[in-house]
C-alpha cells in the first residue's frame, strides 16, 4: 500500500524532502545570524563601556584643570 503511494506520488515526496532540507538550511542561517548579532552586541557593549570610562576620566581631568586655574588665579590676586 505505502509502496504504491510513494511510487505514484514521487514528486510530492521529493518536494517534501526538499522543503524539509530547505527549512533546515534557513534555520541554520538564522541561528548563525543570531550568534553573529550577539557577538556584535557584546563587542559594542565593551566599546560603550570604554567610551564611558574615557569620558569620565576626561571630565575628572577638566575638573582638575579648572581647579588649578582657579587656584593660580587666586594666588595671583592675593599677591597684588
Amino acid at each position: 500500500m505505502s509502496d504504491t503511494f510513494i511510487k505514484n506520488n514521487m514528486s510530492i515526496v521529493v518536494s517534501f524532502l526538499v522543503a524539509v532540507f530547505t527549512a533546515g538550511g534557513i534555520f541554520a542561517e538564522f541561528t548563525a545570524i543570531k550568534n553573529e548579532l550577539t557577538t556584535v552586541h557584546e563587542r559594542l557593549d565593551k566599546k560603550i563601556r570604554v567610551i564611558n570610562d574615557l569620558e569620565d576620566r576626561l571630565l575628572d581631568m577638566e575638573k582638575q584643570l579648572e581647579y588649578e586655574r582657579g587656584f593660580l588665579d587666586a594666588a595671583k590676586k592675593k599677591k597684588k
